[in-house]
């Protein structure tokens, strides 16, 4: 007994080794930016090797097999298409769910069927509402248009529905980001915010913007509606671009609401949008409302006000906006004032014109700033006749944000409508002149200028290719050029010199050149904020390391390198972004390597996002922006790396020029 009893014992462990471990599965997705293999995922997504990332689409843990999808949502490789239809079955939902995202961002059309057939239309527990949300957001980036209205007309979607309705509303959004429209679709977005149900937030906002974004809709039955939504909204977000989508019904009436709006309005940002607006209406209606304007306390107002008067002003008016040009004005304000006298000045009124161009110098020559210069420059370029002092200008400066400044202005110069009727029989000579101008310039090298003059050269409007016999100079300007470092200019001379001699131009990638530095995470952990000390005040941000850590690391990187002490914020588009991080000072600085774009589900749908600005697909370095509000249409194009959380009153608050003293890193 004692050994039948112990041969059983051994038998009973050597069938027991035999067996198979059997692993506990993994149903959540969990992410540690100190494990070696989310790294090599990650370093595979950055390098672009996609056959390295395919080979993790069947890995047991789900972490891994997510990390695929949402890196075919930068990588945005058709090849990989196939193993993303397999995991839109996924068991775990964030797998599918970012595997649908992903098909859209790669933005083919026959993914359509495949995105139908994986939508889950049994699901009495909504378990699956986050992954059909993404189906549905999906659809409306690679669904042809005969799709749009059944999914607008959808209406088994219940109020409490949230991320369904989300996804239906991001579908028809993006249907109207790639131009499609229909009636179904506006009503579906004009219920969704106006309709006295509790739909969600966030849906309504989607609503809104589509209304602003969408273009040549027709709200004629609904402005009386909008109108009285404004008139009640509480949601600034949606009072900021519901302000812009009243403006496209041109109505008389509405525009009696947009006024009356303003003088209630509190919210800097909506009132800038109001003014915006008001470009919809005949002149004769806003414009004193509009010259009101151009000395507001706030900088955005004034500048939207100018801006109006610029590309709206009238020239029975014109001699009279010198009126609303005070000694005190931001220089901004003023330099579009003046640009405004003579774009809309007749252009026979020359002893006018010359007094104007002779104060427009003496502000001019009396500021060391760059970025006034610049405007200076800018406000000269509305007269053609200004071409030479402006070349001069360009070519004697040693600061490269004036000459960037003079490129600009030559071409508005070419632009010009009254350009032929200025120069008369003289045109084709002028012409000729300022197309030996720029090649003199294209061959002094200035990137930032080359880059503006390649896209002249380029525009088949102007016409330039009959003055222009040999390209040589282009070639021998892009030969200097240091890759990847500027490759928006080289891409820029490219076009100009494929348009010149009749060829078809493919524009220049980054190969990968910069690997993602680990070492910030070691030191750091998952957990980071920033502080951008600025001479106006602190801006707070929480980094997003799983969202983009290559962009994080690389702005962490630069900052520990000292990299943007000093540095100025070179862009201020009201109501939209602050822009900085430029080397040079005028947007088109870079460093000797590019990053890759990373384009996870992370949506610009609230103020203070930071994100990468780029030239094209991977083309980041150094260059970032923060939003004033809502930016949608910036959704899946543009990395996003962190958020701000204290000092967006600053971000509100800072001008062109402003300088970035330091940035601070530390452990949240």
């Amino acid at each position: 007994m004692k050994i039948n009893g112990f041969l059983i014992l051994i038998v009973s462990l050597c069938i027991t080794s035999c067996l198979p471990v059997i692993e506990e599965e993994i149903t959540e997705v969990t992410l540690n930016v100190e494990d070696p293999t989310y790294r090599r995922i990650v370093d595979f997504q950055d390098k672009q090797n996609l056959d390295s990332l395919l080979s993790y689409t069947s890995h047991f843990d789900p972490s891994y097999r997510f990390m695929v999808a949402n890196a075919l949502t930068s990588f945005q490789s058709k090849d990989g298409l196939d193993s993303l239809y397999k995991l839109l079955y996924d068991p775990v939902m964030q797998v599918r769910s970012t595997a649908a995202y992903a098909i859209g961002q790669i933005g083919e059309s026959s993914s359509a069927n495949e995105l139908i057939s994986a939508f889950k239309t049994k699901d009495t527990l909504d378990v699956n509402n986050h992954y059909n949300a993404s189906i549905l957001e999906a659809i409306g980036k690679v669904g042809k248009k005969n799709l749009l209205a059944p999914l607008a007309t959808v209406s088994t979607y219940r109020v409490t529905d949230s991320l369904l309705l989300k996804g239906q509303a991001r579908a028809i959004y993006n249907y109207a980001l790639r131009s499609m429209t229909s009636p179904e679709g506006t009503d579906r977005m004009v219920q969704y915010l106006t309709e006295k149900e509790g739909y969600p937030e966030e849906v309504r906002v989607i609503a809104a913007n589509y209304l602003y974004r969408a273009r040549d809709l027709d709200l004629e039955s609904y402005k009386f509606r909008l109108a009285k939504q404004l008139e009640e909204e509480e949601n600034v977000d949606i009072r900021n671009v519901l302000v812009i989508a009243l403006g496209k019904t041109k109505d008389n009436e509405v525009l009696s609401t947009l006024l009356r709006h303003y003088g209630n309005e509190t919210d800097y940002r909506v009132k800038t949008n109001i003014v915006r607006s008001l470009s919809n209406y005949p002149y004769i209606n806003v414009i004193e409302f509009i010259l009101d304007k151009l000395n507001h306390e706030n900088l955005n107002i004034a500048t939207t006000a100018a801006d109006f008067l610029l590309s709206n002003g009238n020239r029975n008016d014109a001699s009279i906006y010198k009126d609303y040009i005070t000694e005190d004005q931001h220089y901004s304000v003023k330099a579009k004032i003046y640009g405004s006298i003579l774009k809309h000045m007749p252009v026979y009124y020359t002893n006018t014109k010359n007094r104007l161009k002779t104060s427009i110098l003496e502000l001019k020559d009396a500021s060391d700033n760059p970025y006034e210069i610049a405007a200076y420059m800018t406000a000269l370029s509305n007269d053609p006749f200004n071409y030479k002092e402006i070349a001069e200008m360009a070519s004697s400066s040693s600061h490269v944000v004036v000459k960037s400044a003079g490129a600009t202005a030559l071409y508005t110069i070419l632009s010009n409508p009254n350009f032929i009727q200025a120069f008369r029989g003289g045109q084709r000579r002028v012409k000729r002149e300022i197309v030996e101008l720029i090649k003199e310039h294209i061959v002094t090298g200035d990137v930032g200028a080359c880059a503006i003059y390649g896209e002249l050269l380029a525009d088949e409007a102007l016409d330039l290719k009959p003055l222009i016999e040999d390209t040589d100079f282009i070639s021998a300007a892009m030969s200097k050029l240091e890759l990847p470092k500027e490759i928006e200019t080289y891409n820029s001379l490219g076009r100009a010199l494929s348009y010149l001699s009749g060829q078809s131009f493919s524009p220049k990638t980054p190969e990968w050149n910069h690997p993602i530095d680990w070492s910030i995470f070691d030191t750091y952990g998952d957990s980071i904020q920033v502080a951008i000390k600025t001479n106006k005040g602190v801006i707070r941000v929480k980094m997003y390391p799983y969202e983009a850590p290559g962009s994080v690391a690389n702005f962490i990187s630069l900052a520990l390198e000292d990299f943007y002490d000093g540095k100025t914020v070179h862009r201020v588009v009201p109501n939209f972004v602050i822009q900085g991080g430029c080397p040079r000072g005028d947007g088109y600085g870079a460093l000797d390597y590019s990053i890759r774009s990373e384009l996870s589900q992370k949506y610009y749908d609230d103020q203070g996002y930071i994100g990468m600005a780029s030239a094209g697909r991977h083309t980041e370095g150094t260059q970032w922006f923060i939003t004033h509000s809502p930016a949608m249409h910036l959704n899946g194009k543009y990395t996003i790396f962190g958020k701000v959380f204290s000092g967006m009153d600053i971000v509100h608050n800072i001008e062109v020029g402003d300088k970035i003293e330091d940035v601070i890193i530390s452990k949240l």
